[in-house]
Formats: structure tokens, C-alpha cells, sequence
């Protein structure tokens, strides 16, 4: 009976999952309004925002014991950006990265640093979806962005976008962004890691 309850997700868990999705929320956003104001910066989105997300992120992996906690964190995250015109494939490559994330974090039964890291970068390819909301865009609404970030702006990303390993790339550098990050945030977190029994 006990062991049941230990499983299942507490008022603190959710808590927590609130408290750094908004962290997680605030990180990108000033990320996103910084480097995305040029094309080749919001390009680089996909690498910089695992990177500098990586030291709040691994604090919450440090905390997270229970299967659900970062899926729960991602459909919020998702959601969120759907509610700032952000498109839907946010939170669907979320949903789906969120789960493997959830897997490998099970796997090492909640007690392998290195394994927070790996999950980490995994969970970080779902930034890669921002991009697929253009990748599908029609061209109204291409046009209708045009008159936000301007025209210039918009062919670029395009033009990017248009090149067949691009967006594969954009994946891969996600990935690695999670990795450099988690790393960093496990270096940086090295005394709460051993507080949580993370070895």
C-alpha cells in the first residue's frame, strides 16, 4: 500500500513541475526575444536554449522521482506556447519526447545522474518542433507573420527552413544543446545531485 503511494504524484510534485515549467518558460522566452530578433539567431534557438536551460532543468531532474513529472511538465510547456501563437507542434513533440524522457529516467530507476543528462537532451529535441509549425506554414500564413517580423525576416527563416538538412540539423543541435547543458547543470548542481542519491 505504501509503495503504491510512493508512486503516485504529491501537492509538491506538482509544485515543482509548476514552479520550473515557469522557470523553463521565462528562460526561453528571454532567449527567444533576444537572439530571435535576427534569422540566423532563431535558428540558433534550437542549440542555445537547451544550453542556458540546462542548470534550472537539471535541478528539477534532481527532484523528479515519480513517472509523469516531466511528461506533466511538457504538456504545460506545450500548451503555453500554443496560448502565444506558437503552433501545436510544440506540445506534440513534447508529448512524444516527454514520454522517451520519462523512459530512460524509469530505466535508471531515478538514480543515475548521467541518465538525467540523456534525458534532458532528449526532452530538448522538442524545441526542434517551433520549427515545424513554419516547416508546414502556408504561404498566408507566412505572409500574415511578414507583417509582424517582416518580410525580410520571414523569406530568411524560409530560405533556411527550404534546405533539406536544415531541419535535421536543427534536431541534432537540440540534442546536443540538451547534452551541454545537462553536463553543465550537473557540474553546477554537483551538491544537490548527491542530496537527491543521483550518482
Amino acid at each position: 500500500m505504501s509503495t503504491n503511494n510512493s508512486k503516485k504524484l504529491t501537492g509538491k510534485d506538482f509544485i515543482n513541475i509548476g514552479v520550473f515549467t515557469a522557470i523553463y518558460l521565462a528562460v526561453t522566452m528571454v532567449v527567444a526575444c533576444t537572439l530571435g530578433m535576427i534569422p540566423l539567431g532563431y535558428m540558433a534557438l534550437s542549440i542555445v536554449v537547451p544550453i542556458i536551460g540546462g542548470i534550472p532543468m537539471m535541478l528539477f531532474y534532481a527532484k523528479v522521482k515519480k513517472f509523469g513529472m516531466i511528461l506533466i511538465f511538457e504538456i504545460i510547456f506545450g500548451l503555453v506556447m500554443i496560448f502565444t501563437g506558437m503552433g501545436f507542434y510544440l506540445l506534440i513533440w513534447g508529448v512524444v519526447t516527454g514520454l522517451i524522457a520519462e523512459l530512460i529516467m524509469k530505466g535508471g530507476k531515478y538514480s543515475s545522474a548521467n541518465l538525467c543528462v540523456l534525458s534532458y537532451a532528449v526532452l530538448s529535441i522538442s524545441v526542434s518542433g517551433n520549427y515545424v509549425n513554419q516547416l508546414t506554414a502556408s504561404s498566408e500564413w507566412v505572409a500574415e507573420k511578414a507583417t509582424t517580423f517582416g518580410e525580410a525576416y520571414m523569406n530568411a527563416t524560409q530560405g533556411y527552413l527550404s534546405i533539406w538538412w536544415v531541419f535535421p540539423l536543427l534536431i541534432l543541435l537540440c540534442f546536443i544543446g540538451g547534452l551541454i547543458g545537462g553536463f553543465l547543470g550537473k557540474a553546477v548542481l554537483k551538491k544537490h545531485f548527491k542530496r537527491s542519491g543521483l550518482v
